[in-house]
């Protein structure tokens, strides 16, 4: 319950601050909250993990944002080494 929980604040927190960079007109922050924002109700259900992670690769592309995922792979795979062999 406790995972799910906490899943469920990061997609209301995300649809929070999306409506408050759509307010302000930062359509940095909204992109990215408008691109992830379903992703942990999504993650609720391990099963549609992959599902979910495909889905997210697509609109990356869409969006023309694959140098900012790239970015993010990299900063990952240095806190987390551990991973580096498994993409």
């Amino acid at each position: 319950m406790e995972k799910d929980f906490l899943l469920y604040l990061m997609y209301m927190a995300l649809i929070d601050i999306r409506a408050r960079s759509y307010e302000n007109g930062d359509k940095v922050s909204y992109g990215l909250c408008n691109l992830l924002h379903n992703v942990p109700l999504i993650l609720i259900h391990e099963e549609t993990g992959k599902q979910a992670y495909e889905n997210f690769l697509e609109k990356i592309q869409d969006m023309k944002m694959e140098s900012w995922l790239d970015a993010r792979k990299n900063e990952f795979y240095n806190k987390f080494p551990k991973y580096k062999n498994e993409s």
